[in-house]
């Protein structure tokens, strides 16, 4: 059995660090090769085993763990076992060979663990996910690399694989994934600060938030994984409004309305044109490739298009979109939150992804009107 664990990345201008993986090849000497296409390569499959920690837990519903799905990046194929439910670092995937390589580690392994948050009744019980293990890995071989190997090319696709299910959980969730730039829950209050006069540092301390966390159901989970073998994508309004969102809780204002208002841009057009043939003739007429968001919710207000939001709140999104970037204004937070929250609330009504109405009893949002199943994965 060979045994080889990455060392792990230096850490960034951020102050993260990049992914650590650990690769067990039980047969190193062995492939399975499938045959060869027109193109000089083949289909191997190589007995490995990975465990892969992802760069910032996700929040799962309990019931998504000790499950196996079937995902990939590209042309490569892998398995994600999840670990399994235990208190209070969960337990090891249920696979031969993690067992001895945990107890060649130093210290406990953190497969899942639960932290202070608001998790909606009806999504409980719940945990942040840290590691999963991957096996079943069947990949390409090329006659020209043919030192590209699948367990090279899983080295090789992880973290892209591993930036896309972050994609698809944030759309899916509003969780706060991002690696470069996390916003903590703890936060130092007068960092630097030294008090000579008066010399008593009371005023310093830490303040904590207990933040608002909707976990991925079992079935989001499954669905986001054959999401990304098929490579399918989410929605660009939906990326734009994660980008809007995560812009507006690091503070920058201008980029978030930006992003809200092109998302509304896309959602708002896309309504528009669709009911095109339901237009009286002079607003049709006004529709063509370059037409903007302050055209389109004109359009809509003068034929009488029912939405969601009242014209005045897109009106002034529009305007704080044109005053930033065409007069260099400088919005405040107050601004840019009234911005996303725009932005949401149109998307949730109008976008591809809709959400409910009826929110949890606690208030959190991004709840998916229809969650997402098997046969729209597979589509």
């Amino acid at each position: 059995m060979l045994w080889r664990e990455t060392v792990p990345a230096e850490p960034s201008a951020t102050g993260t660090m990049g992914f650590r993986a650990v690769i067990v090849t039980r047969q190193p000497s062995f492939c399975r090769t499938t045959g060869h296409d027109d193109k000089g390569s083949s289909d191997t499959d190589m007995d490995i085993l990975a465990i892969y920690e992802l760069p910032v837990p996700i929040w799962v519903m309990c019931d998504a763990l000790g499950s196996t799905h079937s995902t990939g990046y590209g042309d490569l194929r892998f398995d994600v076992v999840m670990p399994r439910d235990h208190s209070p670092d969960g337990a090891a995937p249920d696979v031969p060979g993690i067992a001895a390589w945990e107890e060649s580690t130093d210290g406990q392994v953190v497969w899942t663990r639960e932290y202070g948050a608001f998790i909606p009744e009806s999504l409980r019980p719940a945990t942040a996910l840290h590691r999963v293990a991957i096996t079943a890995v069947a990949g390409p071989s090329y006659d020209h690399v043919p030192w590209f190997t699948p367990q090279h090319q899983l080295a090789e696709y992880i973290n892209r694989w591993s930036e896309d299910v972050r994609t698809w959980a944030e759309v899916m969730t509003g969780q706060d994934l991002d690696p470069s730039h996390r916003v903590y829950d703890a936060e130092m209050v007068g960092t630097g600060l030294t008090f000579i006069d008066p010399p008593s540092d009371d005023a310093l301390g830490v303040r904590i938030t207990t933040p608002r966390i909707r976990p991925l159901h079992p079935q989001e989970w499954a669905a986001i994984l054959s999401f990304i073998r098929n490579g399918h994508e989410p929605p660009l309004e939906e990326v734009l409004s994660r980008d809007a969102r995560a812009a507006q809780r690091r503070n920058a204002n201008r980029r978030a309305i930006f992003d809200a208002a092109t998302a509304l841009e896309i959602v708002l057009g896309r309504h528009v044109r669709d009911r095109a043939n339901q237009l009286p003739e002079s607003q049709r007429n006004r529709i063509s490739n370059r037409t903007a968001l302050g055209t389109y919710i004109s359009i809509a207000s003068n034929s009488g298009l029912p939405l969601a939001v009242p014209t005045d709140r897109l009106l002034r999104l529009n305007e704080l979109r044109n005053g930033a970037a065409h007069h260099g204004s400088a919005p405040g937070s107050w601004e840019a939150g009234e911005a996303v929250q725009v932005m949401i609330d149109f998307l949730s009504a109008h976008g591809l992804l809709r959400r409910t109405d009826k929110q949890e009893t606690d208030g959190s949002e991004f709840v998916l009107l229809d969650r997402v199943g098997n046969n729209s994965a597979d589509s």
